[in-house]
């Protein structure tokens, strides 16, 4: 976790994205040299297990060379970055990874494409588990494993956007993330994963889980690069352009007096995972020598609203989206898959509008209680388990690893998952910040505080 350990991290900075633009807009480097170093990255450094596809090399260097006609100061001149691969982009194969569903798209994403038009490069597309479903990371054959012990799980289903970031190959990745997919992985690869309020970035031309729901998360090396990018896709208007610099050095006065909540002591699950217990108690005992005030909750409306992604409205509605093609390939789609999502094909009409109405219900407690308090305090991840564990109970042991996240769509909040601390064990250990809906600058304000308290190199 040396950043100093190459001389190439030192003169590419870890291709990070502010150090990159710096150095761009200084003729100091060149996006050539940049997709050079990064072309030997992934090679290097990862493997088919990350990506599903990769643009070719010669395809990379023409976006490089064409980058020097264009005005040096883009917001993302030059910058490296990846995309999940259920999110399309005309010219590359979408297989939302099932290798069988494989075709190549018509349109690309307005998302990706205003990356593009601010003048980042597309690498390539990243590893899923098949249909975005789970949030485990092995649910695609091959799939990645944690960057930090191979024998564990590295989290999905953006699981190859989480780890191509940690090995530090682009400068950001895109996921997808319907209940937890871009925030489990970023708390298990020891990155930043941002997923802002559903629909505030468009989720247009998308292979979808729950289209009512899903939207498009960063992932990046530390927050001020995802605010970056989230900024400058937001840039439409001149109100939302600004220079943006990281002020963090005096952000840990936003935790005096604020009003954290967590969930009460009843419904903090580690499922018997003491060292993650012991994580989470720690970051809580710095933040009240900080001054703030820790409120529990009761976090059941949260639980119940989590449980309904799986049920009734919102699982017909991932039924509704891939299910027929599921069925009738069903050799050709991993099984855990194709069980989850084609039990749903039948669900009643009055069912899904009872799922609808109930979770009405929880929005409406949800909201009150996020109404009382500054922010909200969870674990991303209350455990991680090895592969071997995972594949042996695959349904209950997702269940456990979404514990923290399956609501977060269904209750409209805005969350980011930023590394807390190393577990004793070596592993990471991530924390997210929720605020209702709107509410992507408090998130990264609040995050940004943790980041500069706790000084983690992000990464691997």
């Amino acid at each position: 976790m040396n950043r100093n350990a190459h001389s190439s991290d030192m003169k590419y900075g870890d291709l990070d994205l502010l150090f990159l633009l710096e150095h761009y807009r200084k003729n100091q480097l060149d996006p050539i040299e940049v997709i050079e170093e990064v072309i030997s990255r992934v090679k290097k450094k990862t493997c088919s297990a990350e990506w599903i596809y990769l643009e070719p090399e010669e395809r990379l260097r023409d976006r490089a060379n064409t980058l020097k006609s264009f005005d040096r100061s883009l917001p993302l001149y030059g910058i490296p970055f990846s995309i999940k691969d259920n999110i399309n982009v005309k010219g590359m194969p979408t297989a939302a990874g099932c290798t069988a569903f494989s075709f190549y798209p018509d349109n690309t994403s307005s998302v990706v494409t205003r990356l593009l038009d601010m003048g980042g490069i597309l690498i390539g597309k990243n590893t899923m588990d098949e249909f975005a479903t789970g949030v485990v990371g092995v649910r695609s054959d091959p799939h990645p494993v944690n960057p930090f012990d191979e024998e564990y799980i590295c989290g999905g289903s953006s699981s190859g956007s989480g780890v191509v970031v940690a090995k530090k190959c682009v400068s950001f990745s895109l996921g997808s993330d319907t209940g937890g997919s871009g925030r489990v992985p970023a708390a298990l690869c020891n990155v930043v994963g941002f997923k802002p309020t559903p629909h505030v970035l468009s989720n247009d031309n998308m292979i979808y889980a729950n289209r009512s729901i899903d939207c498009i998360p960063i992932f990046s090396k530390t927050v001020s690069e995802a605010k970056y990018v989230f900024e400058a896709v937001l840039s439409t208007t001149a109100s939302r352009k600004k220079t943006y610099a990281n002020s963090a050095q005096d952000s840990p006065s936003i935790f005096a007096n604020a009003r954290i909540a967590i969930p009460r002591a009843e419904d903090l699950k580690f499922f018997g995972d003491e060292t993650s217990q012991k994580s989470f108690s720690d970051v809580v005992e710095v933040l009240r020598e900080l001054g703030s005030i820790v409120v529990e909750i009761d976090f059941d409306p949260f639980v119940k609203a989590g449980n309904m992604l799986f049920e009734g409205a919102y699982l017909n509605e991932r039924y509704t989206s891939v299910g027929p093609f599921i069925k009738s390939h069903s050799d050709q789609v991993n099984p855990v898959v194709a069980d989850i999502i084609c039990s749903a094909e039948f669900t009643l009409q009055s069912e899904i509008w009872g799922d609808i109405y109930k979770l009405n219900e929880y929005r409406i407690l949800a909201e009150e209680t996020m109404r009382s308090v500054d922010i909200l305090l969870t674990p991303t991840t209350g455990t991680i388990y090895k592969i071997e564990e995972l594949n042996q109970d695959p349904i209950r042991l997702n269940q456990n690893m979404a514990y923290y996240t399956n609501f977060g769509n269904l209750l409209d909040l805005s969350i980011v998952s930023v590394p807390a601390y190393f577990r004793t064990d070596g592993l990471p250990f991530g924390i997210s910040f929720m605020a209702p809906m709107l509410g992507d600058d408090t998130v990264l304000e609040f995050a940004a505080a943790w980041e500069a308290i706790s000084e983690i190199t992000p990464g691997c």
